[in-house]
């Protein structure tokens, strides 16, 4: 559990995890540079419960604070956690279960209810559509999950060598396609943690730079298994589109200027995009956006 300022709900959310029925565990939390009262919360914790391990460092990062907890993990199975989320009682019994009789999966994930502050858990996540990764077609297909709610195989952090700060904001995504190479990313339909959404969230923060890591990620994916370079003015019209599509569900107040650029890039007719198969299926990708914003509009009139 990486943690940086997070007095506000670290008490709650370090609670969630001593109250697991499975107890055999050690909660490794790295205080990332905090400056507020999240030192004092962590000692009070544990001194009050011996599975709880704290690593203070410098301010590096989430990257820098991740692999810092992955270097003391001596457990066979790694769960994350945020100092903000709430973990189900059940989750890691569930989690090692699971991966004690899959031996193919190297991560499982579950389900999320999010919770708006102020409100009751209202929306199931599991973290994407796709069940399995495929690099062959574009965009791509990737498997993802709920970065704080997943299990992973000590053995797969190994091999990979942990986290990658090349991508910021998009560690996460990054490990999903690399872990992918391993062995299955499951999501059973279990609910496992209460997952918080308040603006202070890096995730809600850094919407553009996270979704243009993410796309950078993938690109270097893609290239790394002799598919080809992508262009740059490629990878710049796809990093348009993820941007648009998260705006979509998030934030619509900045919609109507991607929504521009959107048809901007679905009539560009210039001859290396047009005779580009890969443009070509993202231009049927910002159809479907376009069109559905539209659609939507005319259904509220």
């Amino acid at each position: 559990m990486p943690v940086y300022n997070g007095e506000r709900f670290l008490a709650e959310a370090i609670d969630s995890i001593l109250r697991q029925t499975l107890v055999d565990f050690e909660l490794i939390i790295i205080n990332d540079g905090s400056k507020d009262g999240t030192a004092s919360i962590l000692e009070e914790k544990q001194r009050s419960d011996s599975r709880i391990r704290i690593i203070n460092q410098l301010n590096g990062g989430i990257v820098s604070a991740l692999n810092a907890g992955l270097a003391e993990c001596r457990g066979e199975y790694i769960a994350r956690m945020d100092a903000d989320d709430i973990s189900m009682p059940g989750r890691f019994a569930f989690q090692a279960h699971y991966l004690d009789t899959h031996p193919g999966c190297v991560l499982v994930g579950g389900v999320a209810t999010t919770r708006e502050l102020g409100e009751t858990a209202s929306e199931r996540v599991t973290g994407g559509p796709h069940k399995r990764t495929d690099l062959t077609v574009f965009p791509p297909k990737i498997a993802v999950s709920v970065h704080p709610l997943i299990m992973v195989r000590r053995t797969a952090f190994e091999v990979l060598g942990g986290y990658r700060a090349e991508f910021p904001h998009a560690e996460d995504y990054d490990l999903f396609i690399r872990l992918a190479e391993l062995g299955t990313l499951d999501k059973p339909d279990e609910v496992v943690l209460i997952y918080r959404r308040h603006e202070d969230a890096i995730s809600i923060r850094n919407i553009e730079l996270q979704e243009r890591s993410a796309a950078r990620a993938e690109i270097f994916a893609i290239a790394e298994t002799g598919q080809g370079p992508v262009p740059e003015w490629l990878f710049e019209a796809y990093v348009r589109y993820r941007i648009l599509r998260r705006y979509k569900r998030v934030d619509a107040r900045r919609i109507e200027p991607l929504i521009r650029q959107a048809w901007r890039d679905l009539f560009d007719l210039t001859p290396t995009r047009v005779f580009s198969r890969r443009y070509s299926q993202l231009r049927m990708r910002f159809a479907k956006v376009i069109l559905g914003y539209y659609w939507k509009g005319l259904k509220r009139r």
